[in-house]
């Protein structure tokens, strides 16, 4: 079984809200660009922890062992996905000011539909 593409459909996600940000900014909207972004960024990178935490190389175990392991890694990468985005979005809206709320969940929204668009299309 091949490593499932994380790096990929992350890139993808930042790609698409820079993109989008730097367009809000080009039309004269630095704040909801910068919201755009961050909501992108608190959306991709704790699923990139995500992805790179649950679908780690077992240490050659087999059977139930496995099994075991790929569980652990599961609840372990999402306890740690959970808090990092918990944490992201704490510490964006205790640090950065101004900021456009909706567009940074309008933007966090997006990336999850994204995110499901693309493990759908790159996992057959």
């Amino acid at each position: 079984m091949s490593k499932p593409p994380v790096f990929v459909i992350a890139a993808v996600q930042l790609l698409l809200v820079s993109l989008a940000g730097a367009g809000l900014h080009f039309y004269g909207e630095p704040v909801t660009a910068l919201s755009v972004v961050l909501g992108g960024a608190l959306c991709a990178l704790p699923n990139t922890y995500f992805g790179l935490r649950a679908f780690r190389g077992g240490r050659g175990e087999r059977g139930a062992r496995a099994a075991r392991q790929v569980l652990e890694n599961f609840y372990r990468g999402e306890t740690g996905k959970f808090v990092l985005t918990l944490a992201g979005f704490a510490a964006v809206f205790a640090a950065v000011r101004p900021l456009n709320p909706a567009a940074l969940f309008i933007s966090y929204g997006l990336c999850v539909i994204v995110q499901w668009l693309l493990v759908a299309r790159l996992v057959r």
